[in-house]
């Protein structure tokens, strides 16, 4: 794409050049030649004779043909600037529709990761606050949030294959109908969900310092709801803070995890061991599709245990993270609660390993007891919907409702 618009712009310098170059000659020659041809006609041994008047009415012709050479070629000039600039912007709408469709693909990036097996560039993705479809600064952000008037920021982290339209396009009315209808300003956040968990953690913590410095933000608290993995990603950018010794915790108000992962997702581990199994086949094209399937993003991996710290996937070997710790003392100081649901509506072997149909149930209600319910009023700290799939949960009445209550007190 590069190449095509460096070509069209060469295009359009070479022959606006060209094209300038030959009216400049063409109009010079005909201003000499009908100003000669009239000095001629003027000198006193012409003067007054019919090749006098031949003259004079030749170099008349050559000055009017001059200035209709010099009127075409002007509008050539033009169309033909017109025409490359219209073939530029054609190819930069292309480029920026193969940006969005390909390096900017939520969906790609999850699986992949910003690399294909570290060779293939597959995505671009940013950390970025969003407005409008777009990255926005923290400066950016910042302005619109004082410019709504609203003085309830609420943070939003989404998912694995998911940005910010999870909040905007989810549910009638959506998610952030109802935090716009209660006075929120909602602080919406993307990732390149692809990376590692702990990665997009360090990015979420760094983002948010960066609107922490306004003197106006400084005296105010966020609210929070995450979605998915988002929940890990948040519980990394905690945990980091407090290993700094700047704990984020005194800077949140509540947070809701809806359909939090924290200890995994079994789809990711069953695609790790058919990975596994199928590279340790002595079939060398069934090993080759164990070695591109098990080319999934950091991100996926690190769901197989729900590793939220870098020091867990930089050291030991992937079966080596199973017995790892999963929590690390981040929520002790926060104000939080845990939404989540199941696809069966009745207690069973298969509905328990089956969970959200995404999650397990040991993993979403792997801190239900040990960190949620420990906290002040344990019996609203955690919510259990029934019937409904991981992807169901954030369109549901019934996670509305909950917000609600919890946050609005409603």
């Amino acid at each position: 794409m590069k190449l095509g618009k460096f070509a069209v712009s060469f295009a359009r310098d070479t022959s606006l050049g060209v094209l300038s170059g030959v009216k400049s000659a063409l109009t010079g020659s005909f201003e000499w030649c009908a100003k000669s041809l009239s000095e001629i006609s003027e000198t006193p041994t012409v003067n007054g004779t019919r090749l006098g008047e031949f003259l004079k009415d030749a170099g008349k012709s050559l000055g009017e043909a001059g200035i209709k050479t010099e009127e075409g070629l002007s509008r050539a000039f033009e169309s033909t600037a017109q025409a490359m600039h219209t073939a530029l912007e054609a190819l930069s709408e292309t480029e920026s529709l193969i940006q969005r469709k390909v390096f900017e693909n939520i969906s790609v990036s999850s699986v992949v990761g910003e690399s294909f097996a570290g060779m293939i560039t597959t995505s671009e993705i940013q950390a970025s606050f969003r407005l409008e479809g777009k990255d926005i600064s923290p400066e950016e952000v910042l302005a619109d949030w004082k410019k709504s008037g609203s003085k309830k920021p609420i943070l939003c982290v989404p998912g694995l294959f998911c940005d910010e339209g999870l909040w905007i396009k989810n549910g009638e009315p959506s998610f952030s109908e109802i935090l716009i209808k209660e006075n929120y300003y909602p602080f919406y956040l993307r990732f390149n969900p692809g990376a590692h968990l702990s990665e997009n953690g360090a990015k979420l913590l760094e983002l948010v310092r960066k609107v922490l410095e306004d003197q106006e933000l400084k005296n105010q608290k966020f609210d929070v709801v995450t979605y998915s993995q988002g929940g890990l990603v948040f519980r990394s950018a905690l945990y980091s803070s407090q290993k700094e010794g700047n704990p984020l915790s005194s800077n949140i108000k509540k947070v809701l995890f809806i359909s939090s992962p924290d200890g995994g997702s079994y789809i990711e581990k069953v695609g790790f061991w058919l990975g596994l199994g199928a590279e340790a086949l002595p079939v060398f094209p069934v090993q080759l599709v164990g070695y591109i399937g098990n080319q999934r993003s950091e991100a996926m991996k690190d769901l197989s245990h729900g590793i939220i710290r870098e020091e867990d996937w930089k050291e030991g070997s992937h079966l080596g993270r199973y017995g790892k710790d999963k929590y690390f003392g981040e929520l002790d100081e926060i104000d939080a609660y845990q939404i989540y649901s199941f696809v069966s509506e009745e207690e069973g072997d298969w509905s328990s390993w089956i969970g959200d149909g995404i999650v397990e149930k040991p993993s979403l209600t792997l801190f239900s007891d040990s960190v949620f319910r420990k906290k002040s009023n344990p019996e609203n700290r955690v919510k259990i919907l029934k019937g409904l799939s991981h992807y169901q949960i954030m369109p549901s009445a019934e996670l509305r409702e909950y917000f609600l209550k919890i946050f609005l007190g409603k």
